[in-house]
């Protein structure tokens, strides 16, 4: 690379033509979306819309007068450009918003998921759009003057930036009032004010803020049919969206492995969130989405907690990290290494999980047992690593990581072998459960994370605020398969009706899984347990009922 030439402004001339780069370059996303809002308007002020980069570039000015000191100001910016290169890629390629959910995914990722969105394009862009500006920046000499001149340099720029912004909003406030509010998200676009004031927000509830005191919670078994066996396995998928399931009507055969056991698909079933960051934790603990927080979430007692508490065996079989759902029960956290045709060092596809379930099927120590399976699923952007090249149902399939660049064709058919992959290893989840003894009862439940976007409207990936995602993201599936010893057929019947009819979340997995157990809780709460809703085959009688009404 040519070394580039040094060149000498003030500070005030700096700190003006990088509030330009951010206006016109970096705010790019914001500003298209805010200038487009005033646009679709039926009548609107062309002074008002000419007036938003002036605005944007104002609030630059004063946010980066704050640190314009010597030895702080360069190196400031530089750190700035870098960060908001890489976010504002994100933005225009993927749709992604950097808020706090977004620096709470990113600081629980782990290497070998970062490095999957690694691509060529995504260094040529940082080079050209973070790079290069940074390496100017610090080729640039500073004239600073005395301490006073410089203060009152500032303090005039800073009296400039907040008298336009006086002006503005003195004659445009109702306008920026009413598309603000009709468009809030677009606010979540603004660099480097978002994600400083999500990155500072994390800090503080993670590393600042008093510690919360851990809250245990209380339960005990039913005394219904204490000596019944009964073994349930719950599948937690990855990156899922239900409008890509065959068995919810997608017009390609997604589902043909698990077509024979007539599993019951909830339509209507609603993620607490759109990262794993959320969505694991969310599910398995006692609060609701509206008033879920993952601080709290984290200090008290979850649902494998609480079915541990009520004599209940738990292991939790891990591909895909916990999100700390895990840290008081058995784990076994699979070997990426392994000498294994499913593993790459980085990844494992899931099949990988049979074979500890396997074993664990095989040794069952206690009455009760509830294994959670964790899926690397449909996680992307790349699609083509979660499925053997022999799963390749779909063709042309895209293999790579820029996804943005495939044909939706491509990319939908290598996101549909995800799923088509997923449906394989449930077979063989409820093969394995078929080979239990007839005494014991058996079921399983596979439910999503989070969705995912595959392009529309531009948007790709998940984890966007909740409050705007598309339905993508937040629309996933859930299936449900019982033995014969678990349901009879009038009570499979109510099932899928409840499915196909009614419409239900994350909220009511913790409640659902503690009446199929049938655990005591004061935290249970049956308007929120879906399986309450059908009859269930509870007692040894009733258990022997199913087994002549099956020999016959």
């Amino acid at each position: 690379m040519p070394k580039l030439p040094i060149f000498t402004l003030s500070a005030n001339q700096l700190l003006i033509i990088t509030g330009l780069y951010f206006t016109c370059v970096l705010n790019y996303p914001f500003l298209s979306g805010f200038i487009e809002a005033i646009l679709s308007l039926p009548q609107f002020n062309w002074l008002f819309l000419v007036s938003v980069p002036v605005l944007l570039l104002a609030l630059m000015l004063i946010l980066f007068s704050l640190f314009s000191v010597k030895y702080l100001l360069k190196p400031m910016l530089i750190i700035l450009i870098l960060a908001s290169s890489m976010i504002f890629y994100g933005s225009i390629q993927y749709g992604i918003v950097f808020d706090y959910g977004m620096i709470e995914n990113s600081m629980e990722t782990n290497s070998a998921e970062a490095f999957s969105y690694f691509n060529l394009e995504l260094v040529l862009f940082f080079i050209v759009v973070g790079l290069l500006p940074a390496l100017l920046v610090y080729q640039c000499r500073i004239n600073y003057q005395s301490f006073l001149s410089e203060l009152l340099s500032r303090m005039k720029l800073v009296s400039i930036a907040l008298g336009t912004l006086f002006v503005i909003l003195f004659f445009y406030y109702q306008d920026y009032a009413a598309v603000g509010r009709n468009n809030s998200y677009l606010k979540k676009f603004i660099v480097p004010t978002q994600f400083i004031s999500s990155g500072v927000k994390y800090i503080k509830y993670n590393y600042v803020d008093e510690a919360l005191t851990f809250t245990t919670l209380d339960a005990q078994p039913s005394d219904n049919s204490p000596d019944q066996k009964e073994v349930i396995i719950l599948v937690v998928g990855e990156t899922a969206r239900a409008k890509n399931f065959s068995v919810n009507g997608y017009d390609k055969p997604t589902n043909n492995h698990t077509q024979k056991y007539q599993l019951a698909s909830f339509e209507n079933m609603y993620s607490c969130g759109t990262a794993t960051a959320v969505s694991v934790p969310c599910m398995f603990s006692s609060l609701t989405r509206d008033n879920f927080d993952r601080r709290e979430a984290d200090n008290q007692q979850n649902l494998l907690d609480i079915v541990a508490l009520a004599n209940v065996d738990v292991l939790w079989v891990d591909n895909n990290g916990c999100k700390d759902v895990c840290n008081r029960v058995e784990t076994i956290k699979l070997d990426v290494k392994q000498d294994s045709p499913l593993c790459d060092g980085q990844y494992c596809q899931d099949e990988i999980l049979l074979t500890p379930l396997k074993n664990k099927l095989t040794h069952l120590s206690s009455n009760k047992t509830v294994i959670v399976l964790h899926m690397m699923g449909s996680h992307g952007p790349t699609y083509f690593k979660r499925y053997p090249k022999h799963h390749q149902k779909f063709t042309p399939d895209c293999a790579r990581s820029d996804i943005q660049n495939c044909s939706s064709e491509e990319l939908t058919n290598t996101y549909d072998n995800t799923i088509a992959y997923t449906d394989f290893v449930l077979s063989q989840v409820i093969e394995q459960l078929n080979t239990l003894p007839n005494d014991i009862k058996s079921s399983m439940i596979y439910i999503s994370d989070h969705g995912e976007s595959l392009g529309e409207s531009g948007a790709y990936l998940h984890g966007f605020p909740y409050a705007f995602a598309p339905s993508e993201q937040r629309h996933i599936p859930m299936l449900v398969w019982m033995s014969q010893s678990e349901q009879g057929n009038e009570s499979q019947q109510c099932l899928k009706k409840l499915a196909k009819q009614q419409t239900y979340s994350h909220d009511n997995f913790y409640h659902s899984v503690l009446g199929l157990l049938d655990i005591s809780s004061s935290t249970y709460q049956k308007d929120l347990d879906i399986f309450s809703k059908c009859p269930r085959s509870n007692t040894a009688h009733d258990l022997k009922l199913a087994k002549l009404e099956i020999a016959s």
